[in-house]
């Protein structure tokens, strides 16, 4: 049974006495006389209902469109309170990594291509099931520049709402699923957006963690430091020394907060050195600031750009910096930024260190670019094998589970749905006979903070 809410919303967007193209003037009124902090459109559940019934949803659509277009009122970021972060960032501290080292059989799990050189059915080390339930740390920080940044061929969300860019086009999800509510207000604004527009994806905290636990890590070296969330898992793991590039001067600036931050609550006993520059030149900095190689790292982990996917700090300060900036052309971008990069952080790993590099093949214009089996191929004879690290279930519609009539085929889509999806995690090591799940079958709880 329906909701009587859900009931009396439940009319057509192109009902026939409303077109989805017409502007109500009486409705632009009602929505610029309730306005939150931000100054954007707001409603209570009833009068939202009220609303949608009275004018339809074409209609009340278009008008916010309109409105937000028009007025430009702030972007609806997500904000955490300082007791929020800090509640979440001691918890991830105590939790026991272990509880997301996963044991499903091979056959279980699903990549995203099928014709890896390499693939995990062959491969696969090991599934790491960890949750994004403390993502929220490092995005405390990182909201604002994440929303912000674009993909190829794809506006950020930010870009979207402050230029009005098809704002109608994403306000669709505002009288469906993700609006169980029936409320108008930040949170269903922001939830509007990222289903219909591009959001630039966080790294997992956990998984940082759970990698650095499972290797042993003190010295851990990441190339791309991005969101901040590998930093994040290591200041919440037994390592104590992390070396980290990255070329954007605006994230840079948040890993300094978050080192301040982080410091208060791990009594400063982690060494953090950071480098604003790309990792190519990574090597060079180290050299100048220290008087001494890059060497002997434990665990070297990174997720680097994947090409030009995501175009970091885009009309930015230093953009050119940038490694789709830099290496505009696959070619170039993969043999002299992606896999000089992962030689150079290979040659630096001690005789016991371990390379683990979550890279998906790029697609661009509808062209796939083979990165991770040329990553293996470079280094194929110190290739250990992949860790999969799961990710959500993505099902492509009922039309992909049809049977050989062309009929919907309900056991087929049950049957998928079990599967484990994952991102791939390449792992090298110079000791051939290295077993990096070695670590979580003899360390006990006591070990841990």
């Amino acid at each position: 049974m329906k909701d009587t809410w859900e009931k009396l919303l439940d009319i057509q967007f192109s009902d026939p006495f409303h077109s989805v193209d017409e502007h109500s003037d009486e409705l632009y009124k009602i929505l610029s006389k309730n306005l939150d902090e931000g100054k954007r459109p707001t409603m209570e559940k009833e009068d939202f209902v009220k609303t949608t019934n009275k004018y339809g949803r074409g209609v009340f659509r278009r008008t916010l469109a309109n409105y937000i277009e028009r007025k430009k009122p702030d972007f609806p970021y997500k904000t955490w309170t300082k007791e929020q972060v800090y509640d979440k960032f001691r918890k991830l501290q105590k939790y026991n990594y272990i509880n997301w080292i996963s044991d499903i059989d091979k056959k279980d799990v699903l990549e995203k291509y099928d014709d890896y050189k390499y693939p995990y059915y062959k491969y696969g080390l090991g599934v790491i099931d960890a949750p994004p339930a403390y993502n929220s740390i490092s995005d405390s920080f990182m909201n604002p520049l994440r929303l912000a940044c674009g993909s190829y061929g794809f506006k950020s969300a930010v870009e979207r709402w402050t230029k009005g860019i098809n704002i109608w086009g994403v306000l669709g999800p505002t009288w469906r699923g993700i609006n169980d509510t029936f409320n108008l207000n930040a949170i269903t604004y922001l939830g509007a957006f990222r289903l219909g527009t591009y959001i630039a994806t966080q790294f997992k905290p956990t998984v940082a963690k759970t990698i650095y636990g499972m290797t042993n890590a003190k010295t851990v070296l990441d190339t791309s430091m991005g969101w901040g969330d590998r930093l994040t898992g290591f200041y919440t793991s037994n390592a104590t020394h992390y070396i980290g590039c990255d070329p954007n001067p605006n994230t840079f600036e948040k890993y300094h907060e978050m080192k301040k931050y982080y410091d208060k609550y791990t009594q400063q006993t982690k060494i953090v050195d950071m480098y604003r520059c790309g990792a190519e030149d990574l090597w060079e900095q180290y050299e100048k600031r220290h008087g001494k190689k890059l060497e002997n790292i434990d665990c070297a982990f990174t997720s680097p750009p994947y090409f030009s996917t995501e175009r970091y700090n885009e009309g930015g300060d230093n953009e050119e910096d940038q490694s789709w900036s830099k290496f505009s052309e696959y070619d170039s971008w993969e043999k002299d930024f992606f896999l000089k990069v992962s030689k150079m952080t290979f040659d630096s790993l001690n005789d016991d260190g371990v390379m683990m590099v979550n890279i998906l093949d790029p697609k661009v214009k509808g062209k796939r670019y083979y990165s991770g089996d040329a990553l293996v191929d470079m280094l194929k004879d110190n290739f250990l094998g992949q860790v999969g690290m799961r990710i959500t279930q993505r099902p492509q519609g009922a039309a992909v589970f049809k049977d050989a009539d062309g009929n919907f085929d309900k056991e087929a889509m049950d049957a998928f749905m079990k599967k484990v999806y994952i991102e791939n995690i390449w792992c090298f090591s110079k000791n051939k006979n290295k077993d990096i799940f070695k670590q979580t079958k003899e360390i006990n709880l006591e070990d841990f903070v």
